[in-house]
């Protein structure tokens, strides 16, 4: 009987990472008739129309996904054999990770991830990308990104994840705002609000607002906006109120004269986690960047809520 050709399985990893016949050559170095020609050989082998045009472009068969997930793990291996990295140096990595982060965890994590990267790994490097509310965590799934940190609490089950920290949420205004010295209940309920949403679910603005429907509260929102750090601007100038992470908002009113106090409604809490691919586990790479995220939220005070050990 003959084998089929392993080095489709290649060809397979990466037409459904980039989803494109041209990106897939351009990355091997290979003509486009070439990827061509192994997408009809996969198609042959798994009969298998493997990648399908649609509006958005071409996406991946649910089979092939599943044959792309069950080969991950024994092609990164291959991968790290033939560069001599299955013994892992930092000092000598030249490693590229893609990270998912909002604004807010950029904010709070990456001087530390920049300060301790430059010091236990300076040749490697660090690409942020800021979340597509509307693809969420696709792009870890389809592996467009190494890692995702926020609070995601509906993720694929393609994904690990290990859970960070968990942070209050506090109340901010400007100060001298004329409900600054009594923020109750009913200063609440009259104020007008900053919202910072996404209208992805799962996300924390969807939860917040689903507690307070709970609850029989509804927030005057004036303005919503994609981002926390846009919002001090708008505090400064209006007697708007805004409801951003306790670490958030403390750092900001060190900044600007902006007044912080308690929500005068018990409030879900913000669970952040790092997210990333479970064919990833036993990469060693991703290992040490998952443990340095982990020290870098260690030394900033903020409280891990878990052991320090991965979990499904």
């Amino acid at each position: 009987m003959r084998q089929p050709d392993l080095n489709l399985l290649i060809y397979l990893d990466l037409l459904i990472k980039h989803g494109s016949v041209t990106r897939v050559a351009h990355e091997l170095g290979v003509s486009q008739p070439g990827v061509s020609a192994a997408l009809r050989r996969l198609r042959a082998v798994l009969q298998d129309p493997v990648l399908v045009r649609t509006g958005g472009g071409m996406v991946p068969t649910a089979k092939a996904r599943a044959v792309q997930a069950q080969v991950a793990g024994a092609l990164g291996l291959w991968a790290r054999l033939a560069d001599g990295d299955m013994v892992f140096d930092p000092a000598r990595t030249t490693r590229s990770y893609s990270l998912l982060a909002s604004d807010y965890i950029q904010f709070l994590l990456l001087p530390g991830l920049a300060r301790e990267m430059a010091r236990q790994a300076p040749q490697a490097t660090l690409r942020v990308i800021p979340p597509n509310p509307y693809r969420r965590l696709q792009m870890l799934v389809e592996r467009e990104a190494d890692f995702a940190i926020g609070y995601y609490h509906e993720a694929p089950e393609e994904l690990r994840t290990r859970r960070l920290f968990i942070e209050p949420v506090m109340c901010v205004m400007r100060r001298g705002h004329p409900d600054a010295d009594c923020f109750d209940l009913d200063a609440f309920v009259r104020s007008t609000h900053v919202g910072v949403a996404s209208v992805s679910q799962g996300s924390y603005s969807a939860t917040l607002e689903r507690v307070l429907a709970e609850r029989g509260i509804q927030r005057r929102l004036s303005i919503i906006l994609p981002s926390y750090l846009a919002v001090p601007p708008l505090l400064l100038e209006t007697d708007h109120v805004a409801t951003l992470p306790a670490s958030l908002a403390t750092a900001l009113a060190r900044q600007l004269p902006l007044q912080v106090v308690p929500s005068p409604i018990a409030l879900p809490a913000l669970d952040v986690s790092i997210l990333y691919h479970d064919s990833q586990q036993e990469d060693a790479a991703h290992q040490w960047f998952r443990q340095l995220v982990v020290e870098v939220v260690s030394a900033s005070g903020l409280t891990l809520s878990l052991p320090a050990s991965d979990s499904v």
